[in-house]
């Protein structure tokens, strides 16, 4: 799995939701998100395309990444190939979409 820290809620195998916390250090917005996913996923984040997801269709990761980095006033919803994801001044949460 990801090298990066993941919380995630449920069992490894039945996870609903992973937050990987971004900055200081750690990855980008945009990366924290992939992670989470991946981490969701049961994939590598370089793998992740093989899922299906690919980020960049959804969203552009430089844009992200100037939105939400070293800002506390901006939280970001958005849907990425069947994951809901919000990414806060701290981390990115996805959760598998109920839809």
């Amino acid at each position: 799995m990801s090298s990066v820290p993941t919380e995630a809620t449920g069992s490894r195998s039945t996870a609903e939701t992973a937050r990987v916390r971004h900055g200081d250090g750690g990855p980008s917005p945009s990366l924290a998100v992939v992670e989470a996913i991946a981490d969701l996923a049961g994939v590598e984040a370089t793998e992740l395309h093989e899922a299906g997801v690919v980020l960049y269709e959804h969203v552009d990761p430089d844009a992200l990444n100037a939105l939400v980095a070293d800002r506390s006033d901006v939280d970001v919803s958005l849907t990425v190939a069947g994951y809901d994801v919000r990414v806060g001044p701290e981390s990115a949460v996805a959760r598998r979409s109920r839809d």
